[in-house]
């Protein structure tokens, strides 16, 4: 894919009125409002508050109605996608790369709390930077080069923050999307030990910050700075790749937000949610035969073995909650993982921290085809028990798990549920299911100043 390609694919795609039909309306509802839960449960502590603002070490009644004091956009973005993200709990995208596409949906508030729109208007940003993300992901792996995700959050993010900001304007959005090719990608290497800390919850926030100034800026007239993607000396394959081309996956439409993976039981890294489902079903035989326990096994893809099997040693909920030892320990031994589980004031933390150690984790190549198969798409996990005598419990394997596309009807009374959890330090539960079907009900034509009010309300 030549410069004027990838530029051209992405600016054709702003022009374009998107397809809403009733899945995809249905599908960024769910997203919206899932994300909606995730900013409400992060702001009840001060340290993302602090990371989204910078100082303002506080708990926050209501999120939204705090917004209003942030007196720019880029400010606003970044404390809304920290809160978003904050918790590992908002939805994922895997491909070749992995996502988090609602980081976006940060920008997308700063936008719209701004300027006049409709929720169709909103709807359609949601459902654009999505397909951005996700399509870039399907086609250009940045883990494997050693970089960082949210740089496709930043490019999403600012090609429509920049679309919405200049009217459509082509030559300011091709400036954008250049200028974020020369900021170029960060290291993730944060994510991973021994340096996981909490910049994974907040380089998102920074990405979408950054987006939104970059879009700013390049409204002012200035060079476009062609050539940056495929120039061979200093270009940004040149320099940033060495087997990798940037490309997208796919034909940009409505799909990605239509199969995106939200996180509905388990605030847990996305490759081992179904391994946390298994270990939650094995749960129960686990404890009554713990005293005879050998060992535990799990069967899991590739990238799930590179990304989040560690059996060192985990310095914060950072490391804990991207380890799939850990994950699967705390769901054996508590039927359940939640936020808290990860933290070492968890009071069983010392009995996660030993059951880890006695967990096999390896790769089934079956597993890491289906991963990858894109009929497919599967994210499995096999979980059994092995004790001393030789026997073996029941292999409880699973592929899909609750937040798949597959099974996507099942969820969303559970991502209502999970909605309601989310909002409970701030709502009561009649508040939260108002605020949950109002949204829900919002017709496309409804002024943004409507979901506003509700938010800024409740």
């Amino acid at each position: 894919m030549n410069e004027s390609s990838f530029n051209n694919l992405i600016t054709n795609y702003l022009e374009k009125e998107v397809l809403l039909d009733k899945e995809t309306l249905i599908s960024t509802k769910l997203a919206l409002l899932d994300t909606i839960g995730c900013i409400f449960d992060a702001a009840d502590g001060s340290q993302p508050v602090a990371f989204a603002t910078r100082g303002e070490h506080q708990k926050i009644n209501n999120p939204f109605k705090f917004a209003q004091n942030i007196n720019n956009n880029r400010d606003m973005g970044r404390y809304f996608t920290t809160l978003i993200r904050w918790h590992d709990y908002n939805d994922t995208f895997l491909a070749r790369e992995w996502a988090h596409p609602s980081d976006n949906i940060g920008s997308l508030f700063a936008y719209f709390m701004s300027n006049s729109g409709t929720f169709r208007d909103l709807s359609e940003a949601i459902v654009k930077t999505y397909e951005i993300q996700g399509s870039l992901s399907l086609g250009t792996s940045l883990n494997k080069e050693g970089y960082d995700h949210v740089f496709f959050v930043k490019i999403a993010s600012a090609a429509v923050y920049s679309h919405l900001l200049s009217g459509g304007n082509k030559n300011i959005v091709t400036r954008t999307i250049n200028n974020t090719l020369l900021d170029g990608p960060t290291l993730r290497s944060y994510r991973h030990t021994p340096n996981v800390g909490r910049r994974k919850s907040w380089a998102a926030g920074d990405a979408v910050s950054r987006a939104i100034e970059l879009s700013e800026i390049s409204s002012i007239e200035d060079e476009r700075y062609d050539g940056i993607l495929k120039d061979q000396t200093w270009g940004f394959e040149s320099i940033y790749f060495q087997d990798e081309t940037m490309k997208f996956g796919k034909t940009l439409e409505n799909w990605v937000i239509n199969n995106v993976l939200f996180k509905v039981l388990y605030p847990a890294e996305f490759h081992g949610q179904s391994a946390v489902e298994a270990a939650v079903q094995l749960s129960e035989e686990f404890l009554n035969n713990k005293d005879a326990l050998k060992n535990i096994l799990i069967e899991t893809h590739e990238p799930a073995v590179r990304i989040i099997s560690n059996k060192d040693i985990l310095n914060n909920a950072s490391d804990r909650d991207h380890s799939l030892e850990y994950m699967v320990a705390a769901a054996l031994l508590f039927g359940d993982v939640t936020s808290d589980s990860y933290e070492d004031t968890f009071e069983g933390y010392k009995d996660i921290e030993h059951l880890r150690k006695k967990i096999t984790v390896k790769e089934n190549p079956e597993f890491t085809e289906t991963y990858y198969k894109f009929e497919k798409r599967e994210i499995a996990n096999s979980i059994y028990l092995e004790y001393e005598d030789g026997s073996k419990s029941e292999k409880i394997t699973v592929r899909y798990p609750i937040g798949h596309p597959k099974r996507r009807q099942e969820a969303i009374p559970l991502i209502r549920e999970k909605f309601i959890k989310n909002t409970s330090r701030h709502l009561d539960r009649d508040q939260a299911i108002h605020l949950w079907t109002s949204i829900y009900d919002l017709e496309t034509d409804a002024e943004f100043s409507q979901l506003t009010n509700l938010l800024l309300n409740e």
